[in-house]
């Protein structure tokens, strides 16, 4: 008997012994080829997250292979790997998302390119590091517009997170194209799809259309479910709670929250129990029920308080609880005015909403820019504008110390950045222009050049945007500097007829048809002709031209009805020649 207990335990430890190594051993499946399928597959791949060596023994075959374009793979998974064991932003992190970025750019490969800096922005953004996000989220998007989305990896999830970040600047507008992009590419069957459906529901109630809003969080709650994703449906609960308050429906609100809260503790999703339990915590105390919207803050900053990243929503908790003392316990109120004042002082520097108003990330936009302008400009003043760049780089420097040292005298260097960046697009502008000014002009160096245009018009949209929404709004109304910039990027009479010129001389036969085929046409109607022709799309026509893109349709529409029949013929031509 003795000897059959011994044997028992001898083979259950090898048991379990063989099957510890076997789950050491597991390993990532390397991509057969240079394909975006194939490297897909590699990355949906979970890895394996309870210690730093089976992250690293998992990854091992992407490090051992010896394709760079793999090596991309393998730094930026790692990086990920350190990321999700640390749970918080770490040197090695930093170390190997840079280095997957270093190699991709070697590769030349520029869906790897755009792959590597968006799995950097994820990162970033999710630690709320918003003055390092910043400058790569914008390279990274000026890159994935090169590109075709076919070409991209994972353009789903990409477009996902340029959305989300753009809600976070409040460019809702902006969010809401990337969104419905990410819609497009992300299947129906996935818990990505419910959250881009969730996003673009949180867009439409920050733009005030509860309705269209209520619609995407039902679309969410119903994929949601299908799918049987608890978690996705109670935030969309939480959600349309959110529109029950705004409505002043507080009762339906709390139901809501109820069950959004009790979906989050039953499934241990703590983010989102400690968001719901906020929401309910502020409807309560409109209600005047000051002890359960005290249990419900506490609750929530007992979550709050675990995570260095969950600090925005810990000051929310601390100004709610302000709020409910309201002059009873002054003791209890200094201390909360103190805490409230370090975690500003933090948030200052790390939280996106804290750090997009203070800090003026458009000033870390700017140096980005600079710096990577100043390596590819090759003009004969090259050198006065490279001194340029660097005094600009070393005042945006100074000044981002200056904001947080000293923030009392914040309003005294408002005009000096806002100077900083009109000088920073004059000088852009005149730099291209005088690019194309000595380039061969002809018509792809046009075509290129209102690509520019769109490119220019595109982030100047996004600066007036910032600056209508920070302290330096004031110096834009008052001089209108960069509205004058972007209405000098828009289509002039001189730069059509250039542009004309050069589309006449390459499609000769087609303007000889429309000529003699269609005489009735305007010079307005030729602009987003020639335009399409070129595949121009009516977002793009509308920006060139200073219109709105319904003001492009509705010429497209006034065309068609003129011409009848004929109309279809005409774009027929367009297409065809």
């Amino acid at each position: 008997m003795e000897y059959a207990q011994k044997k028992a335990v001898t083979l259950l430890l090898f048991l379990f012994a063989l099957f510890f190594s076997q789950s050491y051993s597991q390993t990532i499946v390397v991509p057969a080829q240079d394909l975006r399928q194939d490297f897909e597959r590699t990355l949906h791949q979970e890895i394996p997250s309870q210690d730093t060596l089976s992250v690293k023994n998992f990854l091992k075959p992407l490090q051992q292979s010896r394709s760079e374009k793999v090596q991309v793979l393998y730094y930026g998974l790692l990086a990920n790997g350190y990321a999700d064991f640390f749970d918080e932003m770490n040197a090695k992190s930093d170390e190997n998302y840079l280095l997957s970025i270093q190699k991709a750019k070697k590769s030349k490969d520029e869906a790897l390119v755009v792959w590597s800096q968006f799995n950097y922005c994820k990162y970033l953004y999710y630690y709320r590091k918003m003055d390092k996000l910043i400058p790569v989220l914008l390279e990274t998007i000026d890159n994935a517009n090169k590109i075709n989305p076919e070409q991209m990896i994972l353009p789903g999830e990409t477009y996902k997170i340029f959305g989300w970040i753009m809600m976070r600047v409040d460019d809702h507008e902006l969010a809401l194209e990337f969104l419905k992009k990410a819609l497009h590419y992300t299947p129906k069957d996935s818990s990505d799809y419910g959250a881009i459906l969730n996003a673009i529901g949180n867009c439409y109630l920050n733009k005030g259309n509860t309705q269209k809003a209520n619609s995407y969080f039902d679309k969410t709650a119903t994929a949601a479910l299908r799918i049987n994703d608890q978690i996705r449906y109670a935030k969309a609960l939480g959600d349309k709670a959110l529109i029950a308050e705004k409505t002043g429906d507080l009762n339906a609100a709390i139901t809501l929250l109820e069950k959004d809260i009790a979906l989050s503790i039953e499934y241990g999703n703590e983010k989102n129990n400690m968001y719901a339990s906020i929401l309910m915590a502020r409807i309560l105390l409109k209600q005047k029920k000051i002890t359960a919207a005290s249990t419900y803050l506490q609750k929530a900053e007992d979550i709050a308080i675990t995570k260095l990243y969950y600090r925005d929503s810990l000051k929310e908790i601390i100004e709610l609880k302000l709020k409910i003392s309201n002059g009873k316990d002054p003791e209890k109120e200094l201390i909360l005015h103190r805490q409230l004042k370090v975690l500003e002082n933090w948030l200052l520097m790390t939280d996106g909403d804290f750090a997009l108003r203070k800090s003026n990330w458009i000033v870390q936009k700017t140096k980005y820019e600079n710096e990577v302008k100043s390596t590819q400009v090759k003009l004969v003043r090259e050198s006065k504008i490279n001194k340029i760049y660097v005094i600009i780089i070393l005042l945006a420097i100074m000044l981002i110390f200056l904001i947080v040292i000293f923030s009392k005298k914040r309003l005294k260097n408002i005009s000096l950045e806002y100077d900083k960046k009109t000088m920073y697009y004059e000088i852009e502008k005149l730099r291209y222009e005088k690019t194309i000014s000595e380039a061969n002009q002809d018509l792809n160096t046009q075509i290129q050049y209102l690509h520019n245009k769109n490119s220019q018009i595109s982030k100047l949209k996004l600066e007036l945007e910032a600056i209508h929404q920070s302290p330096s709004s004031f110096l834009e109304e008052k001089n209108g500097k960069l509205q004058a910039l972007l209405d000098s990027h828009l289509m002039t009479e001189e730069n059509w007829s250039s542009f004309k010129r050069e589309f006449q001389k390459e499609y000769v036969d087609f303007t000889q048809v429309l000529a003699v085929e269609f005489p009735e046409l305007k010079e307005s109607n030729l602009k987003i002709i020639m335009l399409q022709k070129l595949r121009f799309n009516n977002p793009e026509i509308a920006s060139l031209l200073g219109i709105t893109v319904e003001a492009v349709k509705k010429s497209k529409q006034r065309l068609k009805k003129k011409m009848g029949n004929r109309y279809n013929l005409l774009f027929e031509f367009i297409e065809g020649v």
